[in-house]
């Protein structure tokens, strides 16, 4: 928790329009969302890019990682029913 209380200490102490407009980078993707975060924008990464995260009051007390998946869904490809003529 120190970590995130650091980042988001430090994003608070900015402007407002920079507050607003910029979103925060996360890479460690364990750390649990506290009530502070509310509001802010983050970045998670997920592997190959960063997601676009706003935390609303239902995300506290999770992990930045479940909302960021890192595993492609597999969707088997459909055969196509060919019509006689």
């Amino acid at each position: 928790m120190g970590l995130l209380n650091k980042i988001i200490f430090g994003v608070l102490n900015a402007t407002d329009k920079k507050k607003k407009k910029s979103f925060i980078k996360i890479w460690n993707r364990g750390l649990v969302i506290s009530k502070d975060c509310v509001g802010l924008k983050f970045k998670v990464y997920q592997g190959l890019k960063f997601i676009n995260i706003v935390v609303s009051e239902d995300m506290v007390g999770y992990k930045f990682g479940e909302f960021a998946p890192t595993r492609v869904r597999h969707e088997y490809k459909k055969k196509r029913l060919k019509l006689k003529k």
